[in-house]
């Protein structure tokens, strides 16, 4: 971030030569050190690598796919258009506010450290502590989420590849999906401990990756369907899934709005490279609605060409086909279709376009995983978590958070166990993910409003707006947080309830005995490192 001679805040990219950019970096540590850390990290990440950072954590074409027969079981067509823009407006709401908050506070620790700062301060180390440790909690999960669901695609290929459901294809058991999503993290691991600069390349890589191969298959299917459905039929036509048990239409398409929810999380995780960002503070918050708009723009356009070429709708969500069922495997059955009635032989589209969503998915989780461990990283500086000595250690040359890492990949991985073979319990995992985002999302926005505090905007602000547009984000992430406790379908029993609220409660319990146990007497908040350092040099010179 540079400014003019009138004030104003200039972009400024990490290929800007000398004096000026070095001045850029002295401005970013400078303010680093005012919110009270010591510059750890090398800032080496331009802005552009930050957003392609933040929008290859969604993954838009990796979950559209896997998501789209969920998307489509409640409520049809009608709800993936409407649906979709409705909490696309919503979640852009809560993006602007956020990214606000960011810009003030362009530091590690996203949300737990935001709602220390917005807090009265003698509540700000028990708010913040739970606040973090819901977050870690969601990035434990939706890393366990995203590796899943990868697997699960690999799967499918490898059943079309084979035979198909109806021509005696392979079916991967449980444990060769466990194999899958093993194998996975191990490569994950890889390739989050290299180093940030190759990291921010890959970044770039996998962006481009996004967009492309959104637009590849968008424009194949419309190029080779033989028929179209009608404007009427994605924009009216309502589907009544077999099996809910529910009655009532609005609460249909309530049940099905977290599913929307859930292909939009992840605008915020740039914070999280924050400290290896050149012009944090004006770099973070357009990070933020340029990946919100980049996600939503390009789900839209691929949910579209899907729906306009479905050949056959029965098929979607019956067992009698070539994918053999299942939400997961529905919008595979749809690539299947539509190559099938063009050429009589589905199966190998729909491999290639499976296939790429399982690499868009690949990619989404590299940055899943660095996330993770920067927020676990974040919150043993500041001594929030058991272990937090050997937590905090950085690799000599690269300045990686090695173990922390470990813990991430290890810990998700775990996670993923209760899933493999159960779609409820894969239900619960995604709730998890997404409620322990958007619930930490909406304390820091009501908090901001909320509390009288001395909070001063950063080079980011919404002035006037900011009271809408958070107080609307606000609410529409609670509603979020309560749809994604609902059950599935009607009526509840143990087979169908919807496990993650009792799993929220089970992991919030968790974290309140280790708070009042031990946390309480370590965790003070976000602690300053500045002062911390020169305590241990004033040590070292009396020495």
């Amino acid at each position: 971030m540079a400014h003019n001679e009138g004030g104003d805040v200039l972009a400024i990219d990490v290929g800007t030569p000398g004096k000026e950019y070095q001045k850029i970096l002295e401005q970013d540590e400078r303010l680093l050190n005012e919110l009270g850390y010591k510059q750890e990290y090398k800032r080496v990440m331009s802005q552009f690598q930050q957003w392609a950072y933040t929008f290859d954590y969604t993954a838009p074409l990796g979950f559209i796919t896997g998501y789209y027969g969920y998307m489509y079981t409640y409520g049809g067509p009608v709800t993936i258009f409407w649906a979709f823009i409705c909490t696309a407006i919503g979640t852009l709401c809560m993006a602007f506010a956020m990214s606000e908050i960011a810009s003030a506070f362009p530091t590690l620790g996203s949300v737990y450290y935001w709602v220390a700062k917005l807090v009265p301060k003698k509540h700000a180390p028990i708010v913040s502590w739970f606040v973090g440790w819901t977050y870690l909690i969601g990035s434990f999960s939706g890393t366990a989420l995203n590796e899943y669901l990868l697997a699960q695609l690999i799967a499918t290929c490898i059943l079309l590849g084979t035979g198909g459901a109806q021509g005696g294809g392979y079916q991967i058991s449980d444990a060769g999906v466990v194999g899958i999503t093993a194998a996975v993290f191990v490569l994950h691991y890889f390739a989050s401990i290299i180093n940030t600069k190759w990291l921010g390349y890959v970044s770039n890589i996998g962006a481009a990756f996004q967009i492309i191969s959104i637009a590849v298959i968008s424009i194949t299917l419309l190029a080779i369907a033989p028929k179209y459905q009608s404007a009427k039929f994605v924009f009216t036509q309502f589907v009544r899934a077999p099996g809910q048990g529910v009655k009532s239409s609005t609460l249909i398409v309530l049940l099905g709005l977290p599913w929307f929810q859930s292909i939009l999380t992840g605008f915020e995780v740039g914070s999280h490279v924050v400290e290896e960002v050149v012009s944090a503070a004006i770099s973070s918050p357009r990070s933020m609605i340029n990946s919100m708009y980049a996600t939503a723009g390009t789900e839209l356009v691929l949910l579209l060409a899907m729906t306009f070429t479905i050949q056959h709708p029965e098929n979607l969500l019956s067992s009698q086909t070539a994918t053999g069922g299942g939400e997961i495997t529905t919008a595979s059955q749809l690539f299947y279709d539509v190559f099938d009635a063009r050429y009589n032989n589905g199966a190998p589209g729909a491999i290639i376009f499976t296939l790429l969503a399982a690499i868009s998915l690949f990619f989404g989780n590299i940055t899943n995983v660095t996330l993770t461990a920067r927020m676990a990283y974040a919150m043993a500086r500041d001594k929030g978590l058991p272990g937090y000595k050997y937590m905090v250690k950085l690799s000599a040359d690269e300045r990686i958070p090695v173990i922390a890492t470990i813990i991430t990949v290890v810990g998700s991985f775990a996670c993923t166990l209760p899933a493999l073979g159960s779609n409820v319990a894969f239900t619960a995992i995604t709730a998890m993910s997404t409620i322990t985002a958007y619930g930490p999302y909406t304390v820091v926005l009501s908090c901001r409003h909320i509390f009288k505090n001395d909070f001063v905007p950063g080079p980011f602000s919404l002035g006037r707006w900011a009271l809408f547009v958070g107080g609307y984000g606000s609410i529409w992430g609670l509603l979020m947080s309560l749809l994604f406790c609902l059950p599935p379908s009607f009526p509840v029993t143990t087979k169908n309830l919807n496990y993650a609220a009792p799993s929220l409660v089970g992991c919030m319990v968790v974290g309140a005995i280790y708070w009042y146990g031990s946390g309480r007497y370590t965790f003070h908040g976000p602690r300053k490192t500045i002062d911390d350092l020169d305590q241990d040099d004033e040590k070292t010179l009396v020495k």
